[in-house]
């Protein structure tokens, strides 16, 4: 969920590009990125060779842990490496994507490295869960499109499910069951029904935000965007049909903002990609703290679910995966954690 404006450029005509994705130049505090995958030197891909279990896997918040409703299941992800977004499902199962497709791992077993490849996507970002049709949503900018996997099939496969969907980056299911996601090099969110195996995405945007990347819904039904240009996290007032009415700038000042989470307090953690840091808000913007830093192009942000510790956030990082443990309060409830999904 980050990449300097010359890199998108080169990624919405990839064509005409040839040859390997070029190294992109650092923006707005961005980290330069390999060919090999988001910060990743290698290939992208879960590796569990490169760093062991205990380097840089689990991060203590230093908050006071106190009980959980969900588990307290702690997997180990240090060897999950050069991800860019991350989303875990109820049942604990935790999905990330990696160059060329999206890597698995469920509680009790071994990660799955490109558990699943996208044909042509040599750049994968977003992710979101429709748990109640067992259907997960990966954004691809190399092959301009949203891919549906689903996850009930014996031998899940990825197939476009929107095409023509420019740098699809943060990835979010709205309260009305649709799909919300950012278009980078488009500066626009849009929005798309989930009916169907294809659909025609709508723009949710009235104006640009500056390198569009995470996006997440507040309790009361507003998003959130997170611009990377611009750094900072704008508030937008949707009306029935999903498309913006009213927008205010919740936060400035955090340049290369990219992965967006929300806890149940409607806290707001915001990685920010060049610093390698994760830093939290109130939900009206003010007493930024940080909650974690020094990570490799912090991006995707998700937090822990069914078997896993709710109080758990993961990190999804050019470097190894990251775990801040017990924080303050657990994820909100997102429809893809719940029991109805």
């Amino acid at each position: 969920m980050k990449r300097s404006l010359r890199f998108v450029a080169c990624l919405l005509a990839l064509s005409a590009c040839g040859g390997p994705t070029p190294e992109p130049v650092a923006d707005g505090g961005a980290v330069p990125v390999p060919d090999g995958g988001p910060g990743d030197p290698s290939d992208g891909s879960v590796d569990a060779s490169t760093e062991p279990a205990d380097a840089s896997a689990v991060v203590d918040a230093g908050a006071d842990a106190g009980p959980s409703a969900c588990g307290a299941e702690r997997p180990d992800v240090a060897a999950i490496r050069g991800t860019e977004g991350v989303v875990i499902g109820r049942d604990g199962t935790l999905y990330c994507s990696q160059s060329g497709g999206v890597g698995r791992l469920r509680v009790g077993g071994a990660p799955e490295p490109r558990w699943v490849r996208i044909s042509g996507a040599s750049t994968v970002w977003g992710l979101a869960l429709d748990a109640r049709n067992e259907t997960l949503y990966v954004g691809s900018p190399s092959t301009g499109s949203i891919h549906r996997i689903d996850l009930g099939a014996a031998t899940p496969a990825a197939t476009v499910f929107v095409s023509g969907a420019g740098a699809p980056n943060g990835l979010t299911l709205g309260p009305d069951g649709a799909l919300y996601f950012s278009d980078f090099g488009g500066d626009a969110v849009l929005r798309v029904a989930l009916e169907g195996t294809s659909g025609t995405a709508t723009q949710v945007t009235s104006s640009p935000i500056l390198g569009a990347n995470g996006v997440a819904f507040e309790a009361d039904g507003h998003l959130l965007v997170a611009s990377y240009q611009a750094g900072t996290i704008v508030r937008l007032t949707l009306d029935a049909a999903g498309a913006e009415t009213a927008r205010e700038t919740l936060v400035r000042g955090v340049g290369a903002a990219d992965g967006l989470a929300l806890d149940v307090e409607g806290r707001i953690y915001v990685s920010l990609n060049g610093a390698g840091d994760v830093v939290r808000f109130e939900a009206d913007g003010t007493n930024r703290t940080n909650v974690v830093g020094g990570l490799d192009a912090a991006a995707g942000l998700e937090f822990g679910a069914g078997p896993l510790g709710c109080r758990d956030l993961y990190v999804a990082t050019g470097g190894a995966m990251v775990r801040v443990e017990d924080l303050p309060a657990e994820g909100a409830d997102v429809p893809w954690h719940g029991a109805g999904g």
